[in-house]
């Protein structure tokens, strides 16, 4: 006898396939939740710019750290140290080292370059005013012309003239001793490089004369107040190093004229001119030659301090 299969299964399905139907729902449920936290996540946290905005990698965070300035190594505020450095003497104005060449002055001394190093100069002639705290302090000569010690009225701001070289290297020594300082006379080498700048100039203002930027015998022939002509101011800042009064080096020469360092030197260098000379004798270059103990009334000087 033929079995009767239809009327086992009512519903046209085998027995196995309904039994997996229970398993295929359960999968289904699990795939979709899956892909629905999944797609969630990553909405979340992976494509959200707010969120990527406020955590940043910790990565860029420590190779880009912040920038400070502390207050020692501001644009505005120099180091104590390179001010103290930059900062001259009272009276004095710092001079650029370099090098300066010195003319010829006969067949016998050919021009010569001399390396300089940097130092401060006063920046006028030494005045009757400041020489004479030297005198009384010192118990030392005054000038001739002078009385009882006191200088003419009306010259406190003149250059000291009268003097002698060892009376301005005597004044020299003192001052050292008053400031705690190496002063003495410049050299004719630093006095030059003062006087003719960086740029080597003819005048302390340049090139070309100027009737308003120094004493001379057109400016009526007598010395002046220091500072009296501004217009003639030096690149280093210092004051009159051409006319007004000739100016006193620590130079000593010999009875041929040459530079001696040793013994008893017959001779000393001046520099600039003077207010009675005519202006082709006054310049950053101009020299003369004088007894060691000459001291005239168009004869001054100024110091250098030596830098440390």
């Amino acid at each position: 006898m033929q079995a009767d299969l239809s009327s086992r299964n009512p519903g046209g399905t085998s027995p196995r396939t309904s039994r997996l139907v229970p398993f295929l729902v359960a999968l289904t449920v699990c795939a979709f939740t899956s892909v629905v936290l999944g797609f969630s996540a990553w909405f979340a946290f992976g494509k959200n710019p707010a969120v990527a905005a406020n955590k940043p990698s910790k990565v860029l965070a420590e190779a880009a750290p912040q920038m400070s300035v502390s207050p020692a190594t501001r644009p505005d505020t120099p180091p104590d140290t390179a001010a103290k450095e930059s900062a001259p003497p009272p009276d004095t104005v710092s001079v650029t080292g370099g090098t300066v060449e010195l003319g010829a002055r006969d067949a016998n001394t050919p021009a010569r370059k001399v390396a300089v190093e940097p130092f401060y100069i006063a920046d006028t002639e030494v005045t009757n005013e400041q020489y004479q705290e030297f005198v009384k302090d010192s118990k030392s000569k005054a000038p001739a012309g002078w009385k009882n010690d006191d200088f003419p009225d009306g010259t406190a701001s003149e250059p000291v003239t009268g003097i002698t070289w060892q009376n301005a290297v005597d004044f020299c020594n003192w001052l050292s001793t008053k400031k705690g300082l190496k002063v003495r006379l410049p050299s004719e080498a630093e006095w030059e490089l003062a006087a003719r700048g960086p740029e080597g100039s003819k005048y302390p203002w340049g090139n070309e004369w100027n009737d308003r930027a120094a004493a001379s015998d057109g400016k009526a022939g007598f010395v002046h107040a220091v500072k009296s002509y501004p217009a003639g101011r030096a690149a280093c800042g210092a004051y009159d190093l051409a006319g007004n009064v000739w100016e006193l080096v620590a130079d000593t020469l010999d009875a041929e004229g040459k530079v001696v360092t040793e013994g008893e030197a017959p001779n000393r260098v001046i520099k600039g001119g003077a207010a009675n000379e005519q202006r082709a004798l006054i310049s950053a270059t101009s020299r003369n030659i004088i007894p060691k103990n000459y001291a005239g009334a168009f004869v001054g000087f100024r110091y250098v301090v030596v830098k440390n």
